[in-house]
């Protein structure tokens, strides 16, 4: 066994959990396998490397040991248990006497671990020469994308750098925080012919400044005088589908809610739109001087109303 850092070997820190240290060590392999690169010697070697690395950090003990001591076999580095753990190949418990070839049951008995854990994606062949020659699908791809409060409302084509290339990919109106977009065959490249794996993309949202989204309706508060909620008034407001008129009629209440049916986010599910709705907001101004205060004193003397009859 070589005196490797398995966790440098596979790219992890020492906290990292067994489907981190799975994740890392099947991306690696399938890089640097024989089959993939063909005749290089260099691949070859950083294959092993990192499949000896997968065999400590996979085997609960060895790992303990390697992270106490430095080894994973700490007997055989004092050579008090060199026959403890024999087997040819690459590590106590390699592949045997080829390590690309069809002998895998040094150390693991009748299926090695590598067997179980490359077959997602090496085949077992017929010529029991290990790995499969055939094609082998690409690797999905997820790529996180931040888009504005009205792109996500109208759609729009946006631009992604891949670590393949840079595509265009259109947005489809009405996705949300967490909406997940899969491109068909934009993911990795596939290995002897395979297909290639597809890209899905992770939406964020931007917040707007006074949009807010609940489900597929829009929800704004409409600022407005005292005036226009008492006289009525004709007011032109911003949406995300453009400029609308809206109609307040006279002694409009604080809290008015007016509904605009359809204006609202379009269904990643179905044909159905949501509403756009605008509850009114009523401003006061902060300072009256002494004459308007007489206003208010003689209007209130003439309209009276008693709000809290019911209390």
């Amino acid at each position: 066994m070589s005196h490797i850092d398995p966790y440098k070997v596979l790219g992890v820190n020492k906290g990292a959990s067994d489907d981190e240290i799975k994740k890392a060590f099947r991306r690696l392999a399938r890089k640097h396998h024989p089959d993939v690169n063909s005749n290089s010697k260099a691949s070859e070697r950083k294959f092993k490397e990192v499949s000896e690395a997968y065999e400590i950090l996979s085997d609960k003990q060895r790992r303990r040991n390697y992270d106490m001591f430095g080894n994973a076999d700490p007997g055989n580095a004092f050579g008090g248990f060199n026959n403890f753990r024999q087997g040819p190949g690459f590590g106590s418990r390699g592949f045997g006497t080829n390590p690309f070839g069809s002998q895998y049951s040094s150390g693991y008995g009748a299926r090695s671990p590598y067997e179980d854990l490359f077959s997602s994606f090496f085949s077992r062949g017929n010529d029991n020469s290990g790995f499969e020659k055939g094609p082998v699908k690409g690797e999905d791809i997820e790529h996180s994308v931040r888009i504005s409060f009205h792109q996500a409302y109208k759609g729009s084509r946006v631009s992604i750098d891949t670590s393949q290339k840079k595509i265009e990919v259109q947005i489809p109106p009405g996705v949300d925080n967490g909406s997940r977009i899969r491109v068909a065959g934009q993911g990795a490249l596939g290995i002897r012919g395979g297909r290639p794996g597809d890209l899905y993309l992770k939406i964020t949202v931007e917040e707007h400044e006074f949009f807010r989204r609940q489900e597929n309706d829009i929800h704004m508060e409409l600022p407005v005088t005292l005036g226009e909620a008492m006289l009525g008034a004709l007011i032109e407001i911003p949406s995300p589908d453009g400029r609308l008129a809206l109609k307040i009629p006279p002694g409009s209440g604080h809290t008015r809610k007016f509904r605009f049916k359809g204006k609202g986010f379009a269904s990643l599910k179905d044909s159905s739109r949501g509403d756009f709705f605008v509850k009114l907001k009523l401003m006061l101004p902060k300072d009256i001087d002494e004459h308007t205060k007489d206003l208010v004193t003689e209007f209130e003397r003439l309209n009276p109303l008693d709000v809290r009859s019911n209390f």
